[in-house]
């Protein structure tokens, strides 16, 4: 329904039954969402709860991180063939059926997303009988899921951070009160340039640092499906790196993995137990999900990797070739084959949880952090450690690259490997300045091409006259 589609007007409440009974954790983002005003949402503590538990059922968003825009991302990236459920999107054809069929949708459950975060932040702080830490922590959560929804616009519609000098390009709109909206001709609010973006999400990552607990005593479910301040840390050291601001990300970095016991982060021994339980301790921050949030088979990344479902993703030869397929357990443990095409098997049915921030994430952008950071052409040899780290858990051989630029195409390969299909492929190529590859039907995307960024919905720039489109659209 386009008229709400931000849904500005009403806060979605999920019910949540059981929070305390282990056995009904996983209830906690299922429940039918009703729509109550904010007055009477935040009228007592356990009402301010369930419309906190309330904006992660919006993320959940089939369309957005439901698990669709990781495939989008990665889609565009060469560790897939593109796959032609979702052509054009994979081999960047300007044509509209892209928009139509998945990225406007995608565009919408953000800001949807972020409206309900606006909204819960205009009205949170009025809350009856919620006590100033409940609402502090409320308020982090908050900042950290609209934070989240904009790293993902700003990276998916608009070109990366140093594609300008201070980033001046134009990024996206910043709504951030819960009357506001990009398409609304009353507002008429424009695209807001890309560092102005990473500005406000920096703030806003900031603030919910300072705000949120380190854990929320509820290991099996809570402290990887809410946001903690490691999943604020872990979310800044990411935005540092993407701005390239090198000694921020590797301080940031260094936040998660100095993380006093019992909250300190850890990578699994296989990496097979972090797609089957979801919960460990290399798991920072996840999108809970189960059957019920994204039952359909045109949505969930089960459906869509997993080859005995629809099967849509295969991996692409390119990507296969760069593990060793006889010792490497993200080979061995994560890929199977069906004839002689290969599929990822991180992800097997529609409950799966969406991984967004993991402890072998932070590992590797500290290694390359500290690449960078070095004035030498002679590898760092604590950024090298860091690799073979990540490596040796999945059992491959370590790494000796020499050259600092060596070392750094080292790191940028292990994250094609360690983070495949979990929605950085594109970006990793754009971030550093790098042009795509031609891949399977897709043609070569320099550097700065305009295809490389989606387009703004037509919905939106024709209700919103200063809403400019991307370039090439």
């Amino acid at each position: 329904m386009k008229l709400n589609k931000y849904k500005t007007g009403t806060l979605a409440l999920t019910v949540t039954f059981a929070i305390a009974t282990s056995s009904c954790r996983k209830q906690l983002f299922q429940d039918p969402v009703n729509s109550l005003s904010p007055s009477s949402a935040f009228a007592s503590a356990d009402r301010a709860e369930k419309a906190s538990v309330g904006m992660y059922d919006q993320l959940q968003n089939a369309n957005f991180l439901g698990g669709r825009v990781l495939i989008y991302a990665d889609s565009r990236g060469i560790d897939m063939n593109p796959p032609s459920y979702f052509a054009p999107l994979p081999t960047f054809v300007n044509e509209t059926a892209t928009e139509i069929t998945f990225t406007a949708p995608a565009w919408a459950g953000a800001y949807r997303t972020i409206g309900e975060a606006n909204l819960f932040l205009a009205n949170v702080a009025g809350a009856t009988g919620v006590t100033a830490a409940k609402i502090n922590q409320y308020t982090g959560e908050a900042k950290f899921i609209r934070s989240l929804c904009y790293f993902y616009l700003v990276n998916l519609w608009a070109q990366p951070y140093n594609f300008t000098a201070g980033a001046t390009h134009p990024g996206v709109p910043l709504v951030l009160t819960s009357s506001s909206s990009p398409f609304d001709a009353s507002n008429a609010i424009p695209r807001a340039t890309v560092a102005a973006v990473y500005n406000q999400m920096e703030a806003d990552l900031l603030d919910a640092e300072n705000k949120l607990p380190l854990n929320y005593g509820d290991p099996a479910f809570s402290d990887v499906a809410r946001a903690t301040k490691g999943a604020a840390r872990a979310l800044l050291a990411r935005l540092y790196l993407y701005k390239g601001d090198y000694a921020k990300a590797n301080t940031y970095a260094d936040k998660i993995i100095n993380t006093a016991a019992p909250d300190n982060y850890t990578l699994n021994s296989d990496p097979l137990t972090t797609y089957r339980t979801f919960t460990t301790r290399e798991s920072i921050f996840s999108v809970a999900m189960n059957g019920a949030d994204n039952p359909n088979t045109n949505n969930a990344l089960g459906q869509h990797y997993n080859p005995t479902k629809r099967g849509d993703i295969q991996l692409s030869s390119d990507f296969i070739g760069l593990m060793d397929i006889t010792k490497d357990l993200r080979y061995k443990n994560l890929v199977t084959t069906s004839g002689s095409a290969y599929y990822s098997i991180k992800y097997l049915n529609t409950n799966d949880w969406v991984p967004v921030l993991r402890y072998a994430e932070v590992l590797l952008i500290k290694a390359e952090a500290l690449a960078n950071l070095n004035a030498t052409a002679v590898a760092d040899p604590v950024a090298t450690a860091l690799i073979n780290q990540v490596r040796a858990r999945s059992q491959a051989a370590p790494v000796a690259p020499v050259t600092k630029a060596d070392q750094i195409t080292a790191i940028l390969n292990e994250r094609r490997i360690e983070l495949a299909f979990e929605g950085q492929a594109e970006f990793d190529f754009l971030r550093t300045g790098r042009g795509i590859p031609a891949h399977g039907a897709a043609t070569a995307q320099a550097y700065g091409s305009n295809y490389v960024v989606l387009a703004i919905p037509k919905y939106d720039t024709d209700k919103n006259p200063n809403l400019v489109q991307n370039p090439g659209y």
